[in-house]
């Protein structure tokens, strides 16, 4: 091997263990804050939540389960603000004790020094969303399974107060109370569309389950046509065209973040076929991949500032770095907001955002190598 090979192949034993150098201490700083962060929200929403947990008389139990059920979802609510802050803190650490400039003295720019930023980016992001899309619901939907228990709203069994579902061929059924083990709900009432005109309407004390019927007893039956209405009372009735089951009663309508990326673009189909407005489903689904995306972007914007900080505005940079934090949350409320609302596209509501800071970060990393 002749001089020139022994010193390439020196240089890339020297860039490889400066990768991996830089990847630790990020990987490091990235792991205590976002524990720190992880802890301040426990500890504020435990706080918050302590009366309510001893006025329902919530048991130890309950309120470990409610906690751990919990943390998936502040997890990946908080991993861009700690992935954020861990970069500057990584970075910031390095030129406090004049790493990056002994870094670029020796021939390394500022884009070997992100490099290895760029590739734990990568590695967080897609875990982060292999996480929302696999945990996070269904830790999630047992987590609001636990808080409908200290409530006492539903039961383990499935048992609940207030249940509100929709049938398959468009019927809105309410139900005061329903017990699973009986297969009995009370206070019911159905209402029946035609052409998304309301046509028939039941109202009853009582609904049991006679597979495959559901028999209502003791009401009226209303229908209604063009310019009539007409009232009939009833002892028993078996409710024509509901194509439900007790699973139904006990299945609770999921929330945006009980669902999978997938589930979620099936609902939404769904919901389109019977006319539903989906626009916020749409925009939250849009919202899965880009939130993850989004620690990618903000641990290299991290990093190009915690690079370039000078020794005497270190402070300054921390400042900065939360200063980020809240516009980053902001301008997501923001985007969320008007796509909810219809002002942007789902799509671009939900990553707005991401485009945003993207065009900040490429502007400071060009500024740095000019």
């Amino acid at each position: 091997m002749g001089t020139a090979g022994i010193f390439f192949h020196g240089f890339n034993a020297e860039l490889h263990t400066l990768y991996r150098y830089i990847a630790r201490r990020l990987l490091l700083c990235l792991t205590l804050t976002t524990s720190t962060f992880l802890l301040i929200t426990i500890v504020i929403d435990l706080a918050e939540n302590l009366d309510t947990f001893i006025d329902f008389e919530a048991t130890l139990p309950l309120m470990t389960l409610y906690y751990i059920y919990r943390i998936p979802y502040w997890l990946i609510l908080i991993l861009p603000i700690s992935c954020l802050l861990g970069s500057i803190f990584a970075l910031t650490s390095l030129t406090r004790h004049n790493e990056i400039a002994a870094m670029k003295t020796i021939g390394f720019s500022i884009n070997h020094i992100l490099l290895p930023v760029f590739c734990c980016g990568i590695t967080v992001s897609a875990l982060a969303f292999i996480f929302t899309d696999y945990v996070v619901p269904k830790a999630t939907s047992r987590h609001n399974d636990v808080n409908n228990q200290i409530m006492a709203q539903q039961s383990s069994d499935g048992s609940q107060r207030h249940v509100l579902i929709q049938g398959i061929r468009g019927q809105i059924i309410f139900a005061r109370n329903y017990d699973a083990k009986k297969k009995y709900a009370e206070d019911i009432s159905v209402e029946i569309f035609k052409n998304f005109i309301l046509s028939e309407r039941i109202v009853a004390q009582h609904l049991f389950w006679r597979k495959p019927n559901w028999v209502s007893v003791d009401g009226y039956r209303y229908t209604f046509g063009e310019r009539t209405q007409r009232a009939t009372r009833f002892d028993t009735l078996v409710i024509p065209g509901l194509e439900l089951t007790p699973a139904d009663f006990t299945r609770q309508i999921k929330l945006p973040e009980e669902m999978t990326y997938s589930e979620l673009k099936r609902y939404i189909s769904r919901g389109n076929a019977r006319g539903e407005d989906v626009i916020r489903h749409r925009v939250d689904l849009h919202l899965k991949p880009a939130v993850p995306f989004a620690c990618l972007i903000i641990m290299v914007l991290g990093a190009t500032i915690g690079a370039n900080t000078h020794r005497t505005n270190i402070s300054n940079s921390f400042g900065f770095g939360i200063l980020i934090c809240f516009g980053y949350y902001s301008c997501l409320k923001i985007g969320q907001a008007l796509g909810w609302n219809g002002l942007l596209s789902p799509w671009l509501s939900a990553w707005f955002t991401n485009i945003l800071f993207v065009s900040l970060t490429i502007c400071l990393i060009w500024r740095t190598n000019k």
